[in-house]
This record gives structure tokens, C-alpha cells and sequence, in this order.
């Protein structure tokens, strides 16, 4: 299945993680392994890890189709860049 991955510095990435979670928790299974980690099942096909990686948050995509990556890419990256607070963060996406 074709992945996409971006490392994105932060201030405060624990935040991030934290924030993004419970956000999303409401409408999906979001399985928190620890402080640092989350997975979170957006269908079937489409997941997201998110791992903490001192002042970075590292965000592992996975989608079975082309168009979907992208759209799943826009949704983490606005979401994201909301919680971010006064900080604008930058995201390089490499397959």
C-alpha cells in the first residue's frame, strides 16, 4: 500500500500529538500506545501514525489510492497547522 511521510519540527510536538488525538478520537478508533505514538484508522484503506521524535512530530500516511493520499494529506495538514497555535509548520511529503 503507497505511504507518505513527512518529519515536522515543532515547539512543542507532545502537544501536537496530544491535541490531534483527542480531537479525532470522537470519530475514530485513535489507539494512543503512549505519550509519544498514535494510530489513527481514518477507513479501511487510510491510516495515519504519528510518533514524537524530540522536536519533530513524524507522520506516516498510508492510502490505497492516489487522490485520497493527497486529500488525507491536506486534512492532516490543516488540522495540524490549527493546533500548531502561533507557529507555522511545514510539511515535506516524500513517498
Amino acid at each position: 500500500m503507497p505511504t507518505s511521510r513527512a518529519l515536522v519540527a515543532s515547539n512543542d510536538a507532545p502537544r501536537l500529538l496530544r491535541t490531534l488525538s483527542n480531537h479525532w478520537r470522537h470519530k475514530f478508533d485513535v489507539r494512543r500506545d503512549s505519550d509519544t505514538h498514535a494510530h489513527i484508522p481514518f477507513a479501511e484503506a487510510a491510516g495515519a501514525d504519528f510518533e514524537v521524535a524530540g522536536d519533530a512530530l513524524l507522520i506516516k500516511l498510508v492510502h490505497d489510492d492516489g487522490a485520497g493520499m493527497a486529500r488525507l494529506r491536506e486534512v492532516v495538514e490543516s488540522h495540524l497547522q490549527r493546533f500548531a497555535r502561533d507557529e507555522t509548520l511545514e510539511f515535506h511529503w516524500q513517498a
